[in-house]
């Protein structure tokens, strides 16, 4: 088991670097940053992490083809493994329907765009002349003058069924969303594996990664509280409308989705019961969050990354979860 760490752009740079110091030395195998739209960017934050660490592997999170095209994602990655030889990968993935709506973006055909996206990084990496008649990108013979052959693993992160068949078929890895309940992970993970198998390849050798809500504070009603506005954040998405059936909570899905798109978060977390926090994460006490994810861990993840979040006492507790898991 790898145990990652995840920044989802809500903290500061200087919160998000001092906290993957204190990740790498308590053990943790790898760092992912969340590309949000409106947050911190992924890349920058990735370059400066790797100035401040050693060994940890680096991760920008998830970018998506319909905004960022394959050969500046190629240049980013190259450059960053110049940073940070060997320690680098990256996770792409189409991208929250409501942030690309706003952004002037639509995405059409996305399993098409998604296999024309992660082929065309793999051979600009890979030193060739690339050339394209793709669903969005025209490539006419763009190439790398640098990092030629840098190894950077590429996961595929989805919750839909005909990406993740996709991610196993051509990912190195698939990254499952946050928020998604032990039923979600599941589904997402059996769709992973259908995909390997019609592509012939053996499910074990796709990585599976995937975020895991977490807060943990010896206060476990403030720590369930805070979780629930990450909650709200994320289903901001139509994608998630089945995860949150799954549950067998009563929660407005709508009401949330309407009230992100007025940039309302509290109001989304007020649609969300407390019960929700332990349903779609791990929030508690020490005790509870131990005890919840072992769940997730038992789901077949073999790379399950968490949040550091919080100050002082939390974030020494959150720390403690990582040491231990990170000695198994």
């Amino acid at each position: 088991m790898r145990l990652g760490i995840y920044f989802d752009g809500f903290s500061s740079t200087s919160e998000m670097l001092e906290v993957s110091r204190q990740a790498e030395e308590a053990g943790a195998d790898s760092l992912w940053f969340a590309q949000h739209m409106g947050y911190r960017e992924a890349m920058i934050v990735a370059g400066a992490v790797a100035g401040v660490t050693k060994s940890i592997k680096l991760a920008p999170t998830a970018i998506t083809p319909y905004l960022w095209r394959s050969l500046p994602v190629a240049m980013s990655m190259a450059t960053l493994d110049e940073l940070a030889p060997g320690r680098i990968q990256i996770a792409v993935s189409v991208g929250n329907l409501l942030n690309l709506g706003e952004s002037g973006a639509e995405a059409v055909k996305p399993l098409r765009v998604m296999r024309e996206y992660v082929q065309s990084i793999r051979a600009l990496l890979a030193g060739g002349a690339v050339h394209l008649d793709g669903e969005i990108e025209r490539l006419r013979g763009t190439h790398m003058e640098f990092g030629k052959d840098a190894q950077i693993p590429i996961y595929v992160a989805s919750t839909g069924p005909q990406v993740l068949k996709l991610a196993g078929q051509i990912g190195d890895g698939v990254l499952l969303s946050a928020g998604l309940t032990l039923a979600s992970c599941r589904r997402c993970l059996e769709a992973v594996d259908a995909g390997a198998h019609a592509e012939g390849r053996d499910p074990n050798s796709v990585r599976k990664a995937g975020f895991i809500n977490f807060n943990v504070s010896k206060d476990g009603k403030a720590a369930k509280n805070a979780l629930l506005r990450k909650l709200a954040f994320l289903f901001r998405s139509k994608g998630h409308s089945e995860n949150i059936k799954s549950s067998g909570l009563d929660i407005d899905h709508q009401g949330i989705i309407d009230a992100l798109s007025r940039r309302d978060l509290d109001g989304a977390a007020r649609l969300l019961p407390e019960k929700a926090a332990t349903v779609f994460g791990v929030a508690g006490t020490p005790a509870e969050c131990s005890e919840l994810l072992e769940g997730y861990l038992a789901m077949g993840l073999t790379e399950p990354i968490i949040e550091i979040s919080g100050r002082g006492e939390d974030r020494k507790l959150a720390l403690d979860v990582v040491r231990k898991l990170a000695s198994r």
